[in-house]
């Protein structure tokens, strides 16, 4: 029997391998922090933001939470209704004209009713207190997504921030501050 120089070796060898590719660990895209972590760290922001920026005290507080959460639960819903929409009419390939008016009559209902929901949000805010607290929330909403925005940003390395498909609109085409 002929024994090679590298047959001591090639258990090494084959060991190395072997660990190697026992601790990659595949991405994906539920890896990593902790989603629903997140999402109450957020959730926890955008109450101190709102409190702070509508000066709510305990009573106008306890008014405004119950409307504010029950109208985020259907937002929520109704923002999955609009992303499977675009999905399922991403995903079209060449059918026919029936099919694909069916997936954008899916996109155009779940559009409106977004639409209809925040109108009905707006209307109630306005019932409870008046309608200029009901413009202050909406700015405040929009106040608190432009600072999450702006932290994602800033984190975001500037290489990251021009790729396709990600948060940053692109050299050229930043908007006007």
């Amino acid at each position: 029997m002929h024994i090679s120089r590298y047959t001591p070796i090639a258990p090494l060898f084959v060991a190395l391998w072997f660990s190697l590719q026992v601790s990659a660990q595949p991405n994906r895209p539920g890896t990593g922090p902790d989603r629903e972590a997140l999402r109450e760290r957020m959730d926890a922001m955008a109450v101190g933001f709102l409190t702070e920026k509508l000066e709510l005290d305990a009573e106008t507080a306890q008014v405004f939470w119950p409307i504010f959460n029950a109208h985020k639960e259907k937002k929520e819903a109704v923002e999955k209704k609009e992303r499977d929409a675009e999905k399922a009419l991403a995903a079209w390939e060449n059918g026919d004209n029936e099919a694909f008016n069916a997936l954008l009559k899916d996109l155009e209902n779940a559009e409106i009713e977004a639409a209809r929901l925040r109108g009905g949000f707006l209307r109630e805010i306005a019932e409870a207190f008046d309608p200029a607290f009901a413009i202050r929330c909406v700015q405040a909403q929009r106040e608190f997504g432009r600072m999450v925005r702006e932290r994602f940003q800033e984190r975001m390395s500037s290489e990251d921030r021009r790729a396709p498909g990600k948060m940053g609109r692109g050299p050229g085409r930043q908007r006007p501050r």
